[in-house]
């Protein structure tokens, strides 16, 4: 996906979508996987990596907004991405799209503090 397709798709107001599209535009390294993943599968996946973020203190944006989208959604599966711009704002943004990479569902962002390997 181009970059300036994805900027698009990640317009809002909040927040985690406003650092995200910033750290794309200024050129942060990102990627979208168009393969679907269960969304049944991503939402218990997102929520033992919440409880976890949350248990160590690990600052995070849009975690809980994120899963009442993943949640709400209603298809079998989503695309997922990454926007990674730890070197400039700390932050590595998760993304979930629908399948055919028309929308961005959901967008996480968790700061780095040590190693995002888990995330």
């Amino acid at each position: 996906m181009e970059r300036s397709r994805l900027a698009q798709l990640l317009a809002g107001a909040d927040e985690v979508r406003v650092l995200s599209r910033t750290a794309l535009v200024e050129g942060a390294d990102y990627d979208i996987w168009p393969e679907a993943v269960e969304t049944k599968r991503l939402i218990s996946i997102y929520e033992r990596r919440e409880r976890g973020t949350r248990r160590s203190g690990q600052p995070s944006l849009g975690f809980g907004e994120a899963l009442d989208a993943l949640r709400a959604y209603s298809g079998a599966g989503l695309a997922m991405g990454f926007i990674d711009d730890r070197r400039g704002s700390g932050y590595y943004f998760q993304l979930f799209l629908d399948p055919e990479t028309r929308s961005v569902v959901a967008c996480i962002g968790v700061k780095s503090v040590g190693n995002l390997q888990d995330f």
